[in-house]
């Protein structure tokens, strides 16, 4: 009570403040009814309006910020907020024709330019035209060793021309010349597509090529056979190896293989949920295994520690500058993640990664999958991706 026995006046309180948010309801309240229409603005028009703005804000700086943290920037620039946007399914939809200033581009290259860049003239170098029919042998291996020296160089095989067609020649060049040139990756690939078996045992099923060059693959067959620099190991905190992929790793690497993952458990200790530790590989194509504590369905943290996993395994693909690694469905095994569930959060996780890091040695993610549940399932979501 004052003196002259009036009530006390309380402190003012602003629209925001009753509405339990940040950004001003009463300016956009002012905005609305002078640069929109002349019928009634509802009282709540404001409110939803800053509640919306204000959650918007608050998911694109979070988003920027990790990205800011994942480059190790202490500041967060428009560079990463763009590359937040453009990251994010839903904001990337909403803000598709939206121009951040001082935020660059998004590279999009056309396949054609960076095939020629991979090897597109070896493929085309090793597609000669028919050569003409002659009567002897013996002539035709001279022709031969006079045009086509390259072909002859690769195959020291002589007394197959006499027996054989000269046609049958140029697919098996192609093949060595890949192993040759240090290219054995590529050149399994481009060799089993068409449902063959070639080098690596596996087959090509789909391919989705990221904005920035790197390739996902989806191949249906041994991951212990497969030609890549790296293949994953899913385990537990012990280094199991009596799973799917463990014991196919375990049967063909032998003792050496066990041998050098007993070295790993002693020297590293148990691995974390979600940690990943790598080590050399043992008579099979691969020159490293990363093996990965595959976390388990059932808890909120489940999706988040199966993107830490993914993220673990890239870093030390990185760490140790491969280009290729060979990833089961993690999680979606022992660990009891729904096959739609785990190949979403796979899939989005290595987008993710290789937009927040922006350089990368690694160029080709395969799937090795067994069953065409998982393989349609994989399929679908990378056919999703932008």
């Amino acid at each position: 009570m004052s003196a002259r026995g009036g009530k006390k006046r309380s402190k003012p309180t602003s629209k925001s403040a009753r509405a339990g948010v940040l950004f001003p309801v009463g300016r956009l309240g002012r905005y609305l009814r002078r640069s929109t229409h002349h019928f009634r603005i509802g009282s709540g028009a404001p409110v939803y309006t800053a509640a919306v703005i204000e959650y918007l804000t608050a998911e694109i700086l979070e988003l920027a910020g990790n990205a800011a943290r994942d480059n190790k920037k202490c500041r967060v620039t428009p560079r990463h907020i763009l590359l937040a946007v453009a990251n994010d399914e839903e904001l990337h939809q909403l803000l598709r024709h939206v121009t951040i200033a001082a935020g660059g581009v998004i590279p999009k290259i056309h396949p054609e330019l960076l095939a020629k860049k991979r090897g597109a003239k070896s493929k085309m170098f090793y597609e000669p035209s028919t050569p003409p029919p002659l009567k002897k042998p013996k002539l035709n291996v001279g022709a031969l060793h006079s045009k086509k020296t390259p072909v002859v160089a690769l195959s020291p095989k002589k007394p197959g021309l006499s027996k054989g067609k000269a046609t049958a020649l140029p697919p098996k060049k192609v093949l060595k010349a890949g192993k040759g040139k240090g290219k054995g990756k590529q050149t399994a690939a481009t060799a089993n597509t068409g449902g063959k078996k070639g080098i690596g045992g596996v087959t090509i099923l789909s391919e989705k090529k990221l904005f920035l060059g790197q390739k996902m693959t989806v191949v249906q067959g041994d991951i212990a056979t497969l030609v890549a620099d790296a293949i994953v190991h899913p385990t537990n905190s012990s280094f199991y190896m009596g799973g799917e992929v463990g014991s196919q790793l375990e049967k063909v690497g032998g003792k050496d293989f066990q041998q050098e993952v007993q070295d790993l458990y002693k020297n590293h200790g148990a691995l974390d949920t979600a940690g990943a530790a790598i080590c050399p590989g043992h008579n099979f194509p691969a020159k490293y295994v990363v093996h990965v504590n595959s976390p388990g369905w059932g808890n909120a943290s489940s999706i988040p520690n199966l993107e830490k996993a993914v993220k673990n395994i890239l870093s030390l693909a990185d760490e140790k500058n491969l280009t290729s690694v060979a990833i089961p469905s993690i999680g979606s095994g022992r660990g009891g993640f729904p096959k739609q569930a785990a190949a979403q959060t796979i899939v989005r996780a290595i987008q993710n990664y290789f937009v927040s890091v922006m350089a990368s040695s690694l160029k080709q993610i395969y799937f090795v999958l067994y069953d065409m549940e998982s393989i349609g399932i994989y399929t679908s979501e990378m056919a999703k991706l932008d």
